[in-house]
């Protein structure tokens, strides 16, 4: 039986005691699975994987984008590293904003 101290409270712990605190996953009694929130998904995504650099044009910097739309889908099939401005193309968000900019600019004369 291996023993080691804790850090927090100097005492030590059995790797059996220290098993039974650690719960992970499908263990927590709040443990959404499959239901999780968009922020939920997008944050699993980030802990998932580390950044590597956009598939479309090679920027260090890079987003993860899931192809099907869904952020509970973390198969690696599904996300792709894309850097801001290839996601938001990819998302059409980027022609949103520049039709809105130029919008601004004619207000503006």
């Amino acid at each position: 039986m291996a023993v080691r101290p804790d850090p927090k409270f100097g005492y030590k712990q059995t790797e059996e005691h220290i098993a039974k605190r650690i719960k992970r996953g499908a263990e927590l009694p709040h443990f959404l699975g499959d239901a999780v929130s968009i922020k939920g998904g997008r944050t699993r995504a980030l802990r998932a994987y580390l950044s590597r650099p956009c598939e479309r044009c090679g920027a260090i910097k890079s987003d993860r984008h899931h192809c099907d739309g869904n952020t509970a889908n973390n198969v690696p099939d599904n996300i792709s590293f894309l850097c801001r401005r290839c996601h938001m193309e990819k998302d059409g968000r980027l022609a949103m904003f520049q039709a809105q900019a130029k919008m601004q600019l004619w207000r503006r004369t």
